[in-house]
């Protein structure tokens, strides 16, 4: 089992309290090996908004690179982990509501 799935085990059992070591480990993985992208992806889906929130600025520079590591590093995997990112970035940074229209008189 690798650091990334350890961190997402870590996650399913500790929850919030381990966010931390949680997120430590997964972007170490994700670092050091790329192609533990998809996973870490997953798993940070999982968490909580507040404890990923942390990594929009990672998961935005990689969906602006032209390909990510990813799982055997394949365009199926790679267009899972855009998908994933793209989902997993509108909810942690949703869009600010437009404003209401100005009324007129």
């Amino acid at each position: 089992m690798g650091p990334g799935a350890r961190a997402a085990a870590l996650w399913e059992i500790g929850g919030e309290a381990e966010a931390p070591a949680v997120l430590d480990t997964l972007l170490q993985a994700w670092a050091q090996n790329p192609s533990t992208a998809n996973h870490v992806v997953t798993c940070l889906d999982r968490m909580d908004a507040r404890a990923a929130r942390a990594t929009l600025p990672l998961l935005r520079e990689q969906l602006s690179l032209p390909r990510r590591g990813g799982r055997f590093r394949s365009v199926d995997h790679d267009e899972e982990l855009q998908r994933l990112g793209r989902a997993l970035i509108a909810r942690l940074d949703p869009p600010a509501p437009e404003a209401p229209a100005p009324r007129r008189a």
